[in-house]
């Protein structure tokens, strides 16, 4: 069983759905510590003028990640929807997807982590990707940090191979996987080329960006890209 495992990022980028359509079960760290470095509370989109970060504003960032307010301003919901429809109305896939996602902003949220998940699942629904997805939280239990943390969460769910992201191979310890019979691989993660809006390609943006303008051909033209 091949398990992978994630923070809960804000409308994640198209490498986050290629990781979870690769694995078994896909389990969502909503307890690790909030990074202000990470994609927890922004993700980009593309505008006519280049790529724009949407930002959850929160409460306090030095929390757990389940533990995560939302500012009480609730107007960032409809500024995000606001600007995700400005730029997006008139793709292809507009009228196709934009129901789902426009009742997920008008919903009220008060912690970050729940917003989240909603919409990772809302769109792993879309893309039809198979894998179980699990929260940490869940589990109630510690299963350590960096490193150690991955590997007992893969050995509690009897998985023996861990799909890892490239660039945890500062902090992953093959020894340690090896030790308790899991074999450790990486994400070989290559971006597809789809047709954008306004000139220029522009990588690294928010998947929903390649859901309105491919649609139901996203998930295959993400899969292709492995084969090569």
């Amino acid at each position: 069983m091949k398990v992978a495992i994630h923070q809960p990022n804000y409308l994640p980028w198209i490498g986050y759905f290629d990781k979870m359509d690769q694995v078994d079960k896909f389990v969502i760290l909503d307890k690790a510590d909030h990074s202000k470095s990470g994609y927890i509370n922004r993700s980009k989109i593309k505008t006519p003028n280049g790529s724009l970060m949407l930002t959850v504003p929160l409460q306090n960032k030095e929390q757990p990640i389940h533990e995560l307010q939302i500012a009480a301003d609730q107007k960032w919901q409809l500024n995000h929807w606001k600007a995700i429809e400005a730029n997006y109305k008139k793709s292809m896939y507009w009228l196709t997807y934009k129901d789902g996602f426009e009742q997920l902003y008008h919903d009220k949220w008060t912690h970050l982590a729940p917003f989240n998940i909603a919409l990772i699942q809302h769109i792993q629904s879309l893309l039809n990707i198979r894998a179980d997805i699990l929260l940490e939280s869940d589990f109630k239990q510690d299963f350590g940090s960096k490193n150690e943390r991955n590997i007992n969460v893969v050995f509690h769910l009897g998985g023996d191979v861990y799909l890892s992201g490239i660039g945890a191979r500062a902090y992953n310890d093959e020894s340690q996987f090896h030790e308790r019979q899991i074999q450790l691989i990486y994400q070989e993660f290559k971006h597809p080329i789809y047709p954008q809006r306004w000139g220029e390609f522009q990588p690294n943006l928010s998947i929903i960006d390649m859901l309105f303008h491919c649609g139901p051909e996203t998930m295959n033209m993400i899969r292709q890209q492995r084969a090569h």
